[in-house]
C-alpha cells in the first residue's frame, strides 16, 4: 500500500473511532417497585438497609462507530482505508 499523496511505502493503519451513540432506558415497572420496597424498608430498618439495598437507575447502552485510517509516516497524509 503507498501514500496517496507521495507515493511513500512508509504508512501506519490505524482504528479511529468517528461516532458513537448513547441511549438511556428508565426504570420501568420493576425498578420502580424496587425503589418503593427500599423506601419502606429503609423507613423501618431507620436507614440502615440503603447501605445494602441500592437504588435502581435504569440502564445505558453506549455503540461506537470505528473506521480504518491510513496515515503517512514521510508527508503526514491521513485518509479512509477500504
Amino acid at each position: 500500500m503507498n501514500c496517496p499523496k507521495c507515493k511513500s511505502e512508509n504508512i501506519r493503519i490505524d482504528f479511529v473511532q468517528s461516532g458513537g451513540k448513547s441511549s438511556h432506558k428508565g426504570n420501568g415497572l420493576g425498578g420502580h417497585t424496587n425503589n418503593m420496597l427500599r423506601t419502606s424498608t429503609a423507613l423501618v430498618t431507620f436507614g440502615t438497609s440503603n447501605l445494602v439495598w441500592k437504588k435502581s437507575k435504569g440502564g445505558s447502552n453506549h455503540k461506537f462507530k470505528n473506521e480504518r485510517m491510513g496515515l503517512c509516516q514521510s508527508c503526514g497524509t491521513g485518509w479512509k482505508v477500504k
